[in-house]
This record gives structure tokens, sequence and C-alpha cells, in this order.
């Protein structure tokens, strides 16, 4: 004998007013997270060099947190390409030889290009105020903060095609040449021929000329690619 089911009640939906500051969007970063960001910072720095070592035991000591978040930012790193873990003790820092430089550099124009033909329809003058504002803040022989400088003008630049999951995969490229950007730019004193570029390329923008900004674009990151493979090939060749 089948019994008849109870009557359902239907729940209501849950109406307890979310405080103001409930509906912010925090960010809120976990230590691994931190530690990260100060690995990361100085690998780009070039102040833990290509190929030396990341002793655990020393670098939790050094930070002064425990072996899993640090475990678990190394891990991040090594996804991003900047480091290479070993089984055991620790890893070191990633080294690109002169044919990654090349792929990364080619990746960049493909992605970047792409993406700029399809920001410049959605163009606002808001976007153009916040490009102009990071091309002022990249002063004349600024090396220390050129890198961040020059993702923030870049990622601004691109904004307007909505493609997050683009930029997300261009920031790794950019955090793992950066390091190699500030060597070529501190050397070459290329700052003065890439800021030059970037404006060139933000004034096709605002006249919505996409064949003239993708091009100028594709020649500043494949000229930039082979100014940075020159530079590391007579720095590699000097120090063997």
């Amino acid at each position: 004998m089948i019994r008849a089911s109870k009557k359902r009640t239907r729940r209501e939906p849950m109406t307890r007013r979310i405080p103001e500051a409930g509906r912010r969007n925090l960010k809120r970063q976990t230590t691994a997270e931190l530690v990260a960001d100060e690995l990361r910072n100085l690998i780009i720095a070039g102040e833990i060099a290509e190929g030396e070592p990341l002793l655990q035991e020393h670098l939790a000591n050094q930070l002064g947190v425990s072996r899993i978040p640090l475990r678990e930012a190394m891990r991040q790193l090594e996804a991003e390409g900047l480091i290479t873990l070993s089984s055991h003790r620790g890893g070191v820092v990633s080294k690109l030889s002169v044919d990654d430089v090349k792929e990364l550099f080619e990746i960049r124009s493909c992605l970047e290009t792409w993406l700029l033909a399809t920001a410049i329809p959605n163009m606002t003058t808001a976007d153009f105020v916040a490009i102009d504002a990071v091309i002022d803040r990249m002063r004349p022989g600024e090396v220390t903060h050129w890198g961040e400088l020059n993702w923030q003008f870049h990622e601004a630049l691109y904004a307007p095609a909505r493609r997050a999951q683009t930029l997300q995969l261009l920031r790794r490229i950019h955090h793992n040449v950066d390091r190699y950007l500030r060597l070529q730019i501190s050397v070459t004193s290329g700052w003065q021929k890439a800021n030059a570029e970037h404006r060139a390329i933000v004034e096709y923008c605002r006249t919505k000329d996409v064949r003239r900004a993708t091009a100028c674009l594709d020649a500043h990151i494949l000229d930039a690619s082979a100014e940075l493979i020159e530079t590391l090939s007579r720095r590699r060749a000097k120090h063997k």
C-alpha cells in the first residue's frame, strides 16, 4: 500500500536585508597569496635571480610563515612559470631560454592585437582618461616600477574588449617576461622608445583607426622582443 505523501510546504525565499557593508566586494588575501605576492615581486625585480634555489626552510624563516602557505604560494608561482619545483626541498627560479622569450612575445602579439581590435570600438572618454593617467606616471628613467606600470597601460588599453580570461592569461605572461624587460630597459634606456610607441598607439585608438593601431602595437611588441633577445644573448655569452 502506497501512502499518500504529506503536502510539502513551499519554502519562502530569504528576505533578510543584507547590510550595506556585506554587499561590497572585499578583497581578502590569504597568507599564501601574500607570500606569493612577495616572492613574485622579488623575482620580477631581479632580487632573486634566475636559477637561484628557493629552499623552503630558509624562505619560511625569512618570511615568518609556516611551510604550508609557503608551499601553496610556490605552487602558484610554478603555475605562472616563474619557478620550477623539485620533489623534495623547494625549487629554483625559472630561466627562460631565448626561444622561450621569443615564443612568449609571439603569443603576446597574437593575443594583444586581437584584444586591441576588439577594444577600440568600445573605447570611451573615460577609458582614454585612465590610459593617459598611466602613461603620465611612466616617468623618464623610471625602471623600478616599469613592469607594473607597463602592465597597467596594456591592461587599460584592452579593458574595453571585456575579455577577462584573456587578460588574466596575459598578466601571467607579462609577469614572466617583466624581469627581463627591466634589464633591457635599464641597459638600453628603452623606456624612451616604449613611451613614444605607447602614445602613438593611443592616438590611433582615439581616431578609431584599428588597422594602424594594431600594426603599431604589433611592431611595438616584436621590436621589444628582438631587442630583449639581443640583450639577453650578449649578457649570457659574457657570463659563460
